[in-house]
């Protein structure tokens, strides 16, 4: 009757998988980094190799080798976090300046809807000292295309409006400048110029030299797909070649989120594995026809061998990222299996793959791409683990009716597949974009087969082709398989209920939904439906938790007031629509109205020429729009939110234009019987990515 002998006899039972949460202490350690409000110390990274140490002394202890061990996972994250950041560190900038003469070293060329978007390495900004100026910055720009661009490496000179990139719009949402920091870049802008080459030479270092190659085939690609194609078929088909989805139109991207095909653009486990199994089988069939090759070398070893080429080549083209980086390890790891004579089609080496990528692009855990990859993966190991043997058998037995009924369970399998594909990623889905695709399996079971068996076979064949001019014909075909995805995507955005909203979810939900889930994958007996409980508690978070009553941006000219009957009043709501779309999302896309629209009695709104009014239960919240009008609204407002500076007021809570500056975008909750405020920065913390951090640092010091 011992609780702890009940869980520490499957614990022990279980223990050739507690290698599996290896990843999970990796990714524990990681997120605690992200989260903290300060950076920490150098001599934290002293952590590891301290608890590896004590890890190894205590080894014949089990009692005390488990938790040293987790805790040096724990600390094995938490570095390679603080180690990524210390070498991503550059200067960001912190405020609009310009127009100003910009000249740096033009690294990417990417296509956009309505122009291009320019990488400059290196980059010169007007006066900007160069303490203070970032290693790379982006500039969009209008009414231009590939061909106006120069050759990649040159270095340019173009007068352009540069700034920051954007903070978060709300506590808890995304935070865009993070983002940039790992990706090296420090600001963007936008020109409308002309441009003019200083220096046409390519930088000498080698790694740039690798870099700017690739950019060179990734450009050809492009420009040969649009030689061939047009509109957005061309641009889907171009995202499928060199990674770059910017050109896809607004309205086709919208689409495919809705009927949740969104995730065939981005070059993740589907495309990889096609490309990496497109080389494989057919190379190994080839071999196979020359007999004096088959019968006197390891022709399958051989195929493999190009298959992990391949991949590494594909994942260089279109980009190293997190769910690409994931797929080729996987898929390079299957190919070295079968090189080694081993099988590796297995829960660990999901495993292997997670920690890799985790330790090896630590921010990426913090983003949807690198979550909603490895869940569904995960997902489906488990799922398949123990039918896996039984589908090899029966593969193996070639009979007209056992691969009669081979086909029909494989066919089985692809509607499971999407099915647990789908439940493992709707809490990351719901989390970072609040919403959720209705018609996702049904759309998926049409899709990922068109894109196997038609569309990717044509992109290989057009990489293949390539060098020697003639990849018209499959740029051609790969883009008819294109075109019936955009179809499938139109057709069923426009079904009813394609697109559920949802309000927020808090962090510590989704914590208890991947807690869950981990228990309920890695684990083999019985007791890993335990993991069903905190899944539960995660999903019905809407029941216990509350959304903000107001919203203002960092700036205070633009606010949003949520009223009883569930609209989203906004001040200036065509002036900033990104941030009130983001408003949206973030209370389960209510409707929106201008705060100047509502009747002059509405009793919960009001507004003039000198400011609003806004009442929820007791408390009042003033928003004056005119300094005079700030005095009045001092008496009679608990809460005073302004753009400018307010002396002498009586008002309990006063947000005004230096509260802005220092803390960022507010939110303001009234439900909890006393409004509860939070802050941006108080959130973030002084981390290298907040605006002004090496200046304040300096300050302190």
């Amino acid at each position: 009757m011992n609780p702890l002998r009940i869980i520490a006899q499957p614990f022990a039972q279980e223990h050739e998988r507690w290698l599996l949460w290896v990843p999970a202490g990796l990714g524990a350690g990681i997120v605690i980094y992200f989260n903290l409000p300060f950076e920490p110390p150098l001599w934290a990274l002293a952590a590891t190799p301290l608890l590896a140490l004590a890890a190894w002394l205590g080894r014949a202890h089990i009692g005390l080798l488990m938790p040293l061990t987790a805790a040096l996972t724990l600390a094995l994250g938490f570095n390679a976090a603080q180690i990524e950041t210390l070498y991503s560190a550059a200067p960001m900038m912190d405020r609009q300046i310009g127009p100003v003469p910009v000249t740096g070293r033009l690294m990417v060329t990417e296509m956009m809807p309505d122009g291009v978007r320019l990488t400059l390495k290196d980059p010169e900004i007007g006066r900007l000292p160069p303490e203070r100026t970032p290693y790379q910055i982006r500039i969009r720009m209008k009414d231009k295309n590939l061909t106006d661009m120069p050759e990649p490496g040159s270095r340019i000179n173009i007068w352009a409006q540069v700034g920051p990139f954007s903070e978060p719009v709300a506590p808890h949402a995304y935070d865009f400048r993070r983002q940039s920091f790992f990706l090296r870049l420090g600001g963007m802008g936008w020109s409308r110029s002309a441009i003019d080459v200083v220096d046409p030479t390519p930088p000498s270092s080698l790694i740039d030299t690798i870099n700017l190659a690739f950019e060179r085939a990734r450009r050809a690609l492009t420009l040969h797909v649009y030689d061939k194609l047009s509109g957005d078929k061309a641009a889907m088909t171009a995202a499928l070649l060199n990674g770059e989805q910017n050109s896809i139109s607004k309205d086709v991207m919208q689409n495919m989120r809705v009927s949740g095909l969104a995730h065939l653009l981005s070059i993740s486990g589907i495309h990889v594995s096609m490309m990496g199994l497109l080389v494989y089988f057919p190379l190994r069939a080839i071999l196979a026809l020359i007999p004096w090759v088959a019968l006197r070398f390891p022709i399958k070893k051989w195929a493999a061998g190009a298959a992990i080429i391949s991949t590494a080549l594909y994942m260089l083209l279109v980009g190293p990222q997190a769910p690409t980086l994931r797929s080729t390890l996987m898929t390079g790891i299957v190919m070295f299996a079968i090189i080694a004579d081993r099988r590796a089609l297995s829960m660990r080496l999901v495993a292997l793959a997670a920690s890799l990528v985790m330790l090896m692009q630590p921010d990426g855990v913090m983003g949807p791409s690198f979550e909603m990859s490895f869940a569904a993966v995960l997902c489906m190991v488990a799922a398949f683990e123990k039918t896996a043997d039984r589908a090899l058998a029966q593969a193996h037995n070639f009979s007209l009716l056992s691969w009669l009924h081979f086909l029909w369970k494989h066919a089985g399998g692809i509607i499971l597949t999407s099915l647990v594909a789908t439940a493992a990623t709707t809490p990351f889905s719901i989390y970072h974009f609040q919403t959720f695709s209705f018609y996702g399996v049904v759309a998926n079971m049409v899709a990922i087969p068109l894109t196997s068996f038609w569309v990717m076979p044509c992109i290989l064949m057009a990489y293949i082709t390539a060098p020697f001019g003639a990849d018209g014909i499959f740029i051609t075909g790969a883009g008819w398989g294109v075109e019936w995805l955009i179809r499938i995507a139109n057709h069923i955005a426009a079904w009813p209920l394609a697109l559920l909203h949802l309000p927020a979810m808090p962090a510590i939900a989704l914590l208890a939904i991947v807690g869950g889930g981990l228990w309920l994958c890695l684990w083999r007996q019985r007791w890993r439906f335990l993991g069903l409980l905190p899944i539960l508690v995660g999903a019905f978070y809407p029941l216990y938790t509350t959304q903000p009553d107001f919203f203002v941006t960092a700036d205070g000219k633009q606010w949003a007031a949520r009223l009883d009957d569930g609209r989203l009043a906004v001040a200036n709501l065509d002036r900033e629509a990104f941030v009130v779309e983001q408003w949206q999302k973030r209370l389960g896309n209510p409707e929106t109205v201008d705060s100047l629209a509502l009747p002059p009695e509405d009793k919960q709104l009001r507004c003039d020429d000198q400011g609003c009014v806004y009442h929820r239960g007791n408390d009042v919240l003033a928003m004056p729009s005119l300094e005079a009008a700030a005095l009045e609204d001092c008496e009679r407002a608990s809460i005073i939110v302004a753009p400018f500076l307010i002396r002498d007021c009586a008002a309990q809570v006063v947000i005004d234009d230096p509260a802005l500056w220092h803390h960022g975008a507010h939110t303001i909750s009234f439900d909890s019987g006393t409004p509860h405020i939070e802050y941006v920065r108080e959130r973030r913390g002084q981390r290298p990515w907040s605006p002004g951090y090496k200046i304040r640092k300096d300050i302190d010091e």
